[in-house]
């Protein structure tokens, strides 16, 4: 935070000066970046690891900040509130899938080395969270907000079934 908010930007722009950054006004305007990659791709997982670089965005205050923080990793804020208090409920693939349809369901009966599979292709691989409901711990580092997922996505589901 400066005397003028928080400035929101990627990583890898960390030391760019603004002047070579595009300035992203709007809530909005951060949503549209953050949906495609590089490539203009479109993004199906907030938490995946290419996240589009070469723009800012400067939040006035902490709840514009938290907003931000919102449209880029959806969840991520509350989440990470929710572990620091011991509040966030997970829990495992199985439970998961239980709750999904039949497709998913055969998972339990087929074994866990589908699920392991694409656990190690899919959420080590492609995405920036940390699947909790594998067991995993919070990859937290000081001064930043860990992206954990506390539940299987449909990306993880169809990549566990072979689709």
């Amino acid at each position: 935070m400066d005397g003028l908010g928080f400035e929101v930007r990627h990583e890898s722009d960390g030391d760019s000066s603004v002047d070579l950054l595009r300035r992203v006004q709007t809530l909005m305007e951060l949503e549209e970046v953050v949906r495609r990659d590089v490539d203009g791709r479109y993004r199906p997982l907030r938490g995946e690891m290419n996240l589009v670089h070469g723009w800012f965005y400067r939040a006035k205050d902490g709840d514009e900040l938290r907003e931000v923080l919102e449209v880029i990793y959806p969840g991520a804020v509350g989440n990470w509130e929710a572990e620091r208090e011991a509040r966030l409920v997970q829990g495992d693939w199985r439970g998961a899938a239980k709750r999904q349809t039949g497709r998913v369901q055969k998972l339990i009966e087929n074994g866990e080395k589908s699920v392991e599979r694409a656990e190690k292709e899919h959420c080590q691989g492609r995405c920036g969270k940390s699947p909790l409901w594998m067991g995993k711990k919070c990859r937290a580092e000081v001064g930043r907000i860990p992206l954990v997922c506390v539940e299987p996505c449909p990306i993880f589901w169809d990549a566990a079934l072979g689709i």
